[in-house]
């Protein structure tokens, strides 16, 4: 039989190989140390680091996937995980949030009403998706969007700001690598005959594509912005000790 009739045989979502679950517990402690991550460095900076349209996003895709688990080997207890954590960093960027937008007063007094509008707009997005095409495959195309509009509001939120408060390159890199192993997980379900498989076709392509370029364009940024900001530290740190050597 040919290579590509085999392909076209369906199997069963739980007939996977052991390492293809691993790798659904690696993307699962990537996420989760990025929420502690994140929520840690919004205590420290008062700042928050997930762009609030994105971060409304992600929890209205861990909600819908709550209330409707996908039937997938370990799945369903990685959202909840998420979702629970997530929550906390909710919670830290609603409280921080305001300091952020001093400059518009406007979205300053109404980030609350702006973050639940914007929740219950995704989860009829997340909803039709997983209508249209069913929890599996919708699970996994909306997570793509969900890291590529991530990976493209942070970009962004990162050159506004000009600054690396609320986050950080360990925030990054472990965000960084909790959606990147998908990709050797994809390339083994996908040897393994998984009908599930999404990135083997242009979207997933394309999908994948913006996601390293983004995400890599937003470390090398940061790494910048960090080296910066300590140059300058090291500057006005030693322009205040020679003063103080003048005084003396």
């Amino acid at each position: 039989m040919s290579e590509s009739k085999r392909l076209e045989i369906p199997r069963d979502v739980h007939d996977q190989p052991l390492m293809v679950t691993l790798f659904t517990i690696g993307v699962c402690v990537g996420w989760l140390t990025n929420y502690l991550a994140m929520i840690q460095k919004s205590f420290q900076d008062k700042s928050y680091g997930m762009p609030l349209v994105a971060l409304s996003c992600n929890i209205a895709y861990e909600m819908v996937y709550v209330l409707y688990p996908i039937d997938a080997p370990v799945w369903p207890i990685v959202f909840v995980l998420w979702l629970a954590l997530n929550l906390v960093v909710c919670y830290t960027t609603l409280r921080f949030a305001p300091n952020e937008w001093v400059h518009a007063p406007l979205v300053q007094r109404n980030l609350l009403w702006i973050f639940v509008v914007s929740i219950a707009c995704w989860m009829t997005a997340h909803l039709a998706f997983k209508a249209q095409l069913g929890p599996v495959l919708a699970a996994a195309w909306s997570a793509m969007f969900c890291q590529v509009f991530l990976s493209a509001a942070s970009l962004w939120q990162l050159m506004v700001r000009g600054s690396s408060r609320g986050t950080s390159l360990f925030i990054w890199f472990s965000r960084f690598m909790g959606t990147a192993i998908v990709l050797p997980q994809e390339i083994l379900r996908y040897k393994h005959k998984d009908p599930t498989v999404v990135w083997n076709n242009p979207m997933g392509w394309w999908g994948a594509a913006a996601f390293f370029v983004l995400d890599i364009s937003y470390g090398i940024l940061l790494w910048k912005i960090l080296r910066s900001e300590r140059t300058v530290a090291v500057k006005s740190g030693g322009k205040g000790r020679l003063e103080s050597n003048k005084a003396e």
